[in-house]
């Protein structure tokens, strides 16, 4: 497993609507996994498991067949800050429908959100889970995985990092996309 420790610097995103200053010395732990050599959805689940009650999650999934996974999900929408956020066209799918409608079931109408790019119509390819503990710094799982037993058969690659300025950048930017996706596409339904 690589461990890598970032130097203290200090990184500008702007001009975007979602953007925070994000500092890199505020890494603590800074993990690259790779599937299928690496258990992927073993971290995932382990981290959402250990998350403590009041912790935010903020995901966006592209590809979700992950039953392991949505009840984590359902047991942190608990916090009504949690948001989830799915592509349009793989939630259609016949293996992700099943997983997204069940989730949905035990989600408030508000954490839930089924759609497509701003442009074009496009897929929302991003996968990103993001951890916002009550009292302790943030969490973000960022990569190619899709959260579907198929990825842990495939070449992915994910950083896990443990950083409060890369889950509120993550988490600020992927709650942008879900509000866009409510006002814009809200008939999106499982």
């Amino acid at each position: 497993m690589l461990r890598m420790i970032a130097p203290p610097r200090t990184v500008q995103t702007q001009p975007h609507a979602y953007a925070v200053e994000m500092s890199t010395g505020d890494v603590t732990d800074w993990q690259v996994l790779s599937s299928p050599d690496d258990d992927i959805h073993g971290a995932l689940l382990a981290a959402l498991q250990a998350a403590p009650d009041g912790t935010i999650c903020t995901s966006s999934q592209f590809g979700f067949t992950d039953t392991d996974i949505a009840a984590e999900f359902a047991r942190l929408a608990s916090n009504p800050q949690s948001r989830y956020l799915f592509d349009k066209s793989q939630e259609a799918g016949v293996h992700e429908r099943p997983v997204v409608q069940a989730l949905v079931k035990q989600l408030r109408p508000d954490q839930w959100a089924i759609g497509t790019s701003k442009k074009a119509s496009q897929i929302l390819h991003t996968k990103a889970v993001v951890l916002t503990y009550p009292t302790a710094p943030g969490w973000t799982m960022t990569g190619s995985f899709n959260l579907s037993a198929s990825a842990e058969s495939q070449f992915n690659v994910v950083d896990l990092c443990i950083s409060p300025s890369r889950a509120a950048l993550f988490r600020r930017m992927i709650e942008s996309m879900f509000d866009w996706v409510r006002t814009n596409q809200p008939g999106n339904k499982p």
